[in-house]
């Protein structure tokens, strides 16, 4: 069975053409940075739909289904980063971040997984 990262940011004005760009390119460097592809999703943004409410941006990437918790510990740990990114070129939004039922906080400029 594996687990999933999940994020969503909702704001009431929509991605302006820079963020989307840098986001873009944010997920393209971790994506191909990333060195577990073989066995795991790349970082994933659900097709935009700007009829729905005020959700800007959300998405989700399934972990490796390696039992290796070093594996399970990178992969996390390289998803937030990127999280961590996108949500600090995205402005005023309310982001919402969880690996299955586990929220991830924001804490000194990062997320980071509670408990």
């Amino acid at each position: 069975m594996g687990v999933s990262l999940y994020y969503t940011a909702e704001r009431t004005t929509l991605l302006t053409e820079r963020e989307q760009e840098d986001i873009a390119l944010i997920v393209d460097k971790y994506n191909d940075n990333f060195e577990y592809t073989e066995e795991a999703e790349s970082f994933d943004l659900y097709a935009y739909d700007d009829s729905e409410s005020e959700v800007i941006l959300a998405g989700a990437t399934k972990m490796p289904s390696s039992m290796d918790v070093e594996v399970l510990m990178y992969s996390i740990n390289h998803w937030l980063k990127c999280l961590t990114e996108v949500r600090l070129a995205v402005t005023d939004a309310e982001w919402h971040v969880h690996l299955d039922d586990s929220d991830a906080v924001w804490v000194d400029d990062k997320w980071q997984m509670e408990g």
